[in-house]
């Protein structure tokens, strides 16, 4: 987690230290993407947090040095921006889809675990605990691929729920 915070990400650090603190008692991740070039050794370019509560709530009261630039209601998201750093914060959350490619219909607050589950790539279903003691989730073994070099969909209706994780 330190290596994370204070090596990969440096620009962001403040916010991201200010979001912990803020975050409890609920318990707050960085997810997918951030956490998979991290395994990888590769330069973390934006970060993706998960929070156990509301996320709008978490970015309601500024943070000094970020702008928030995007809340959506609807999916229980916010975005912050720290100089050409951008860190997304989304409520914990299950989703369905009423149709292929529309947009999901949310349920918030979700276990984590069920949250890395709704995700695209097994690669992008892990998760590290940043508040109270460093803990790596990998409930669908995105580790394990990540050493095979898979990229494994996590569920048969994934492209056919959202045609743009193709890309």
């Amino acid at each position: 987690r330190e290596q994370w915070l204070y090596g990969a990400y440096r620009m962001g650090r403040d916010a991201i230290d200010a979001l912990v603190a803020r975050a409890a008692p609920a318990a707050i991740y960085a997810v997918g993407g951030c956490v998979r070039d991290l395994l990888l050794d590769r330069p973390v370019t934006d970060v993706d947090l998960a929070y156990a509560a509301d996320a709008i709530d978490l970015t309601r009261e500024p943070i000094r040095g970020a702008k928030l630039t995007a809340s959506h209601t609807r999916f229980r998201t916010a975005t912050l921006v720290v100089g050409t750093a951008r860190i997304d914060i989304a409520t914990a959350r299950t989703e369905t889809y009423p149709r292929p490619g529309d947009l999901p219909r949310v349920a918030t607050p979700a276990p984590i675990e069920d949250d890395l589950r709704r995700r695209d790539f097994s690669i992008n279903a892990i998760a590290l605990r940043l508040d109270g003691d460093p803990l790596l989730l990998d409930p669908c073994n995105g580790i394990a691929d990540l050493g095979a070099g898979v990229v494994r969909v996590l569920h048969d209706a994934s492209f056919r729920d959202d045609a743009t994780r193709i890309y």
